[in-house]
């Protein structure tokens, strides 16, 4: 009789199709996860970022046109400028100007510092930035322009006034886009390394900063997050450029000035640690597949000998006939598969146990082992979906951003860390603590309302108030509080009923608590 393919390599190749396919679904999934994580945390951290350098921005050109109001008034008590008083002021803003220039109500230049900008005392100045200043009489920014030195430059300017208040004329700033500037300084190291850069345009959609200075002045209005930032909206997408390259970007406004400044990363940063993720889970899987598969052969072997021995004995069988006592017993055979089955029931669950621990790394903020923001997600709605009343403090650290300035990033962590631990001392088991976003921590109190969840935030307050924080000095939080299902019912209306008592709570000095009034 011709041989077909036998039990034993059907059971085995169905053993390692089964194990195959699920590791292949684990690793599809948890790539596909922490795809979806890698891209929602670099577009969060950009936001914060572009952010956070338009408030430096802001601070900046606050700073730059104090300044020129200062000069401006020892100018307007001057009769003459004194070049070297005037030299002097301006080494005194090097750090913010290329160049410093007064002039007239008839835009002659009577002071200019340096020497070497190819403008002389007594030129007038022709550009239209230069009659804008005169014409308008106030501090203004002006976009782009080619000076007559062939200079692409932003004038910063402030008007000059007599004793009497009588306009005299205006001081000028200048910034040299295309050469080493304030702009360049402040933003030509990305925080977060690994390709990221930040650019800044001005409302046209031109540049005025890229990491690449033949590119500024270049109009990019054609991007679309360059249009949106222009028109004054913050937020973050994936982008592709006007070169073609995808991005992970984050855009914010700079309201003073009209700039905007985005912060992007390139897309294919996330292969890199998904690559890695992929290999550990080869690397962790092999050994346990190789022990299976050996397992399962030697099962498969198992099932097919009593199956084998019953077929020869109905072979023989048909060639003269066997006594009962000698008909072989197979009931070892069910044995045999129920032991098959639970070797196969294992393996998936060391499979699941795997995904599932895959997925709670996930939901865990890296820095300070909290849930993190899609775990607060997840667990908001399944709150929501019971239908069982809850409350949400939203807890931000007061100046974090002086912090981080005055102690360092590494010292910052520590701060993150020590808040962390002192929210799970003050919550209970059934209550979630997570961290936000930045400094931005809460607390989800299960089965609760607004009194207890008061008190757990003035609790954590007033331990933080009389607690030496990493800085070696006590920091202060500022909360808002908003409950189900006073406030809402729905996740966004709860989150947005508590950042406005939060907000609340900094308007009104900050360290804090501020429960929500509006209801529903």
């Amino acid at each position: 009789m011709k041989k077909g393919i036998t039990l034993r390599f059907t059971i085995s190749l169905l053993v390692i199709t089964a194990i195959l396919l699920t590791m292949l679904t684990s690793i599809t999934s948890a790539v596909q996860v922490n795809r979806t994580s890698l891209i929602d945390n670099y577009l969060n951290k950009n936001e914060s970022y572009s952010k956070k350098m338009a408030a430096n921005a802001n601070e900046l050109l606050k700073t730059m046109q104090d300044n020129l109001r200062a000069i401006a008034v020892i100018s307007g008590r001057e009769s003459t400028m004194d070049r070297q008083l005037f030299d002097d002021l301006f080494q005194e803003n090097t750090q913010y100007f290329n160049s410093i220039v007064v002039a007239d109500h008839e835009r002659v230049v009577q002071a200019i510092s340096p020497h070497t900008t190819g403008i002389s005392v007594g030129d007038k100045l022709t550009s239209e930035q230069s009659k804008k200043a005169v014409d308008i009489k106030k501090p203004f920014i002006s976009e782009p322009y080619r000076a007559t030195t062939g200079r692409l430059i932003i004038l910063i300017s402030a008007p000059i006034e007599d004793k009497n208040g009588a306009y005299k004329g205006f001081v000028g700033g200048t910034i040299y886009l295309e050469e080493k500037n304030v702009l360049s300084t402040m933003l030509k190291e990305h925080f977060f390394g690994d390709g990221s850069y930040v650019y800044v345009v001005e409302k046209n959609g031109d540049l005025i900063f890229h990491p690449d200075r033949q590119r500024v002045g270049q109009n990019v209005v054609q991007n679309e997050v360059v249009r949106k930032v222009i028109s004054g909206q913050t937020g973050s997408q994936k982008v592709t450029n006007s070169l073609g390259e995808i991005f992970l970007a984050g855009y914010a406004y700079e309201s003073s000035s009209s700039w905007g400044i985005v912060s992007q990363t390139p897309y294919e940063v996330i292969d890199k640690p998904l690559n890695l993720l992929v290999n550990r889970m080869l690397l962790f899987s092999l050994p346990f597949l190789l022990l299976i598969l050996i397992l399962a052969w030697w099962v498969a072997s198992r099932i097919a000998k009593p199956l084998h021995t019953l077929a020869r004995f109905s072979d023989e069988a048909t060639l003269k006939p066997v006594p009962a006592e000698n008909i072989p017993d197979i009931h070892s055979y069910y044995y045999e598969v129920r032991l098959l089955s639970q070797s196969v029931k294992i393996a998936l669950q060391s499979m699941n146990r795997d995904l599932t621990h895959l997925r709670h790394e996930v939901n865990v903020d890296e820095l300070t082992g909290l849930v993190n923001r899609r775990g607060f997600d997840g667990v908001m709605a399944g709150w929501l979906e019971s239908n069982m009343p809850f409350a949400l403090i939203l807890i931000d650290i007061d100046h974090f951003k002086l912090v981080n300035d005055t102690y360092g990033h590494v010292v910052g962590d520590e701060v993150l860390r020590y808040l962390s631990r002192l929210m799970k001392l003050v919550a209970s088991e059934e209550d979630v603590c997570f961290r936000y976003g930045g400094e931005e921590f809460g607390i989800l109190i299960n089965r609760s309302g607004l009194a207890r969840a008061k008190d757990m935030a003035d609790r954590l307050r007033d331990q933080l108030a009389i607690t030496k924080s990493p800085t070696g000095q006590p920091i202060t939080i500022s909360a808002g509080i908003s409950a189900f299902p006073a406030h809402g019912h729905s996740a966004e209306e709860l989150v947005m009923r508590a950042d406005e008592a939060l907000y609340q709570s900094k308007e009104n000095g900050r360290n804090r608590t501020t429960v929500s009034k509006a209801a529903q």
